[in-house]
């Protein structure tokens, strides 16, 4: 039996492009209602059993080639439930490209960058103090000081981290500020209401104007389907995700000249350093300290990509030490003394999301040439900063590589064909596009202000409205974005 609700304003999603746009609306008066295709968990639901909670509080498909891993969050908070709390203002160089090569004229360092100030204040953005760069981050820091590269501490939006380990897989102690804590509550202070395991079918439109949304609701436990639930409403503000609002817009028939196009990652690799002392990489902040050197943003005029010390979990690790059998276990066994460093790139290469008559999700995406050099040159200088930091042994994430003692052993690296199939792992947390806001119709989905060209009554609010990707942890870009484009609407 279906069921029927009303409100002013519907909020597909509810992480940083959805949590934002909530709170704004509600708080300008609107009746909001958040429909989140995920559950709703807290602090007391959050475990340390890694497989478990990635399980729970997030979702992962594979590009159409399997060549790619993506990620993203789906519950009530989104990706920020399960990042890494990393907090970057948007870079000059990537507001300028958007006005030039876009035409988001408004996206300036003065009209963006009071939303930005904003959003960093309101997620409580503050610098990662000396007690919290674990051993994990100390070795990147070393390494970096050692070789005079450009480096440091990372912001990140907490309150009394206790060094717990579990960024990841939700905040036990509510440090984090992710959405669940921050913008959700308020919009439900406001009188928002939020549904979990509502999952957004369509999106349904007349005479050229939004009318509402049809909706299906999942068990909460299983995702198994349970109730149509058909919702009507004049506004509706898409923040499903980049794996999710492309698709949503072609199941709809929305944009078909656009949707689902313009895709842009920042795709990882990990690298492994092997240390003589214990580095317990599962405690302290997840990440924490990142080398800039390489970077084309912020001042840099890098290849671009970051190096970034990330947590040294177990099913995590043993995902990305390439090899099998007595080698993977070998390098498995030295858990305790492994620190990772992630390569977090830049990519040129841009992709797009297919949905099938049977409504599945394809997403096509095959890293360039240009991309794949520019991860070898990352791995290279990861692997250099570790043997500067006193790494015994240091594993790239290339099968039948073999270990990295030295130097000398690295200049294989720049002579071996190098494409996916030869990498343990190449995944992106960071998704851009299929959405995307223009100064023109033709190829974009969405004016500057976030509204639909063809759709009255349509706004996007999440990251698959930015049409590039930006070369840092994007999490406040989105945030930002989202109380822009809602404050339009209000």
């Amino acid at each position: 039996m279906s069921r029927h609700l009303r409100s002013e304003a519907v909020v597909i999603g509810s992480g940083a492009g959805g949590g934002p746009a909530a709170a704004a609306l509600a708080e300008s008066g609107l009746d909001v209602l958040v429909l989140e295709a995920g559950p709703r968990l807290s602090a007391r639901d959050f475990s340390a059993d890694e497989s478990e909670m990635r399980l729970r509080l997030g979702r992962a498909l594979t590009t159409a080639d399997a060549g790619q891993s993506l990620y993203a969050g789906r519950c009530v908070g989104g990706s920020t439930v399960i990042n890494d709390c990393l907090c970057w203002r948007t870079p000059p160089e990537v507001l300028d490209s958007w006005r030039r090569e876009y035409g988001l004229v408004d996206l300036d360092d003065v009209n963006f960058g009071s939303f930005v100030e904003r959003v960093w204040r309101d997620v409580h953005a503050e610098p990662t103090d000396r007690s919290h760069i674990n051993r994990n981050a100390h070795r990147l820091e070393l390494g970096a000081r050692r070789l005079g590269w450009a480096a440091g501490p990372m912001w990140r939006n907490v309150r009394g981290c206790a060094g717990l380990g579990r960024c990841n897989f939700g905040c036990p102690i509510d440090a984090k500020q992710s959405s669940l804590v921050t913008w959700v509550p308020r919009a439900e202070r406001a009188g928002a209401r939020v549904l979990a395991n509502a999952r957004v079918d369509r999106i349904r439109v007349e005479a050229g104007a939004v009318a509402g949304v049809d909706v299906t609701t999942l068990h909460p436990d299983t995702g198994a389907p349970l109730a149509a639930l058909r919702v009507d409403a004049p506004r509706v503000c898409l923040a499903a995700g980049v794996l999710a609002s492309g698709s949503l817009l072609q199941r709809s028939g929305i944009a078909p000249h656009a949707s689902g196009r313009g895709l842009q990652f920042h795709s990882s690799v990990y690298v492994t350093g092997r240390f003589r002392e214990p580095v317990h990489g599962y405690f302290g902040p997840t990440m924490a300290y990142a080398i800039s050197e390489f970077s084309n943003v912020n001042g840099h005029a890098g290849p671009g990509y970051m190096l970034e010390n990330t947590a040294v979990q177990p099913l995590q690790t043993a995902s990305v030490l390439p090899d099998a059998g007595e080698l993977h276990a070998r390098a498995m066994a030295a858990l305790p003394h492994l620190a990772h460093t992630v390569v977090v790139l830049r990519d040129h290469t841009r992709g797009r999301v297919e949905t099938r008559r049977d409504g599945s999700v394809q997403i096509h995406h095959a890293l360039g040439d240009d991309d794949l050099a520019r991860l070898r040159h990352g791995m290279t200088r990861a692997a250099q900063a570790y043997l500067a930091a006193d790494a015994v042994e240091v594993h790239l994430p290339v099968h039948g590589y073999g270990p990295v003692r030295n130097e000398s052993d690295l200049e294989r690296l720049a002579l071996i064909p190098l494409d996916r199939s030869r990498l343990s792992l190449v995944y992106a947390v960071h998704l851009f596009g299929g959405a995307v806001m223009g100064g023109r119709r033709e190829g974009s989905v969405c004016a500057p202000d976030g509204a639909c060209w063809d759709v009255r009554g349509l706004y996007v609010t999440d990251a698959s409205g930015l049409p590039s990707n930006t070369g840092v942890n994007p999490q406040i870009t989105v945030m930002a974005n989202a109380l822009r484009v809602a404050a339009g609407i209000a």
